[in-house]
């Protein structure tokens, strides 16, 4: 059996369950009658933005968050995996595959790294983002395993 590793990670598929950690997977409810659901919501006018990013690093040296917003990832094209870590613990990542969009929340450590030879992510965030990052003292790569 052949299986992809992040280093010591294994990329997890992702559910409301795994995911609830870190963010919200945008899905319609099949058990909700309404045709039109909000997922998530933010109070005030803050303004907000849409972006496309071309992904195409095989492996990260740090990972960002965003205090004031949110930050939505919703795969375009290619494989694109989803790396996410609490608040408080950036080092305590985890690792999912992107093949459903999902939402962050303010100050999720994340980033995206993509097995394709590239990858295109649709991203909804505010209009203004403030960012911090965290440097890991190791490169976190891509490598296929024989099992």
């Amino acid at each position: 059996m052949t299986g992809v590793i992040i280093l010591d990670k294994v990329i997890k598929i992702i559910t409301r369950e795994s995911f609830s950690p870190y963010g919200y997977v945008i899905e319609h409810d099949a058990g909700n009658k309404e045709n039109f659901q909000v997922i998530l919501s933010e109070s005030g006018q803050v303004g907000w933005r849409i972006a496309v990013s071309k992904v195409v690093d095989k492996s990260l040296k740090k990972i960002a968050r965003h205090p004031t917003t949110m930050e939505s990832f919703e795969p375009v094209s290619g494989v694109t995996m989803i790396v996410v870590a609490p608040p408080a613990d950036p080092e305590n990542y985890e690792v999912f595959l992107l093949d459903k969009p999902v939402c962050v929340y303010k100050n999720t450590w994340h980033a995206t790294i993509c097995l394709s030879d590239y990858s295109i992510v649709k991203i909804c965030e505010n209009n203004t983002v403030s960012s911090e990052f965290h440097e890991f003292g190791r490169e976190i790569g891509i490598r296929v395993v024989e099992n």
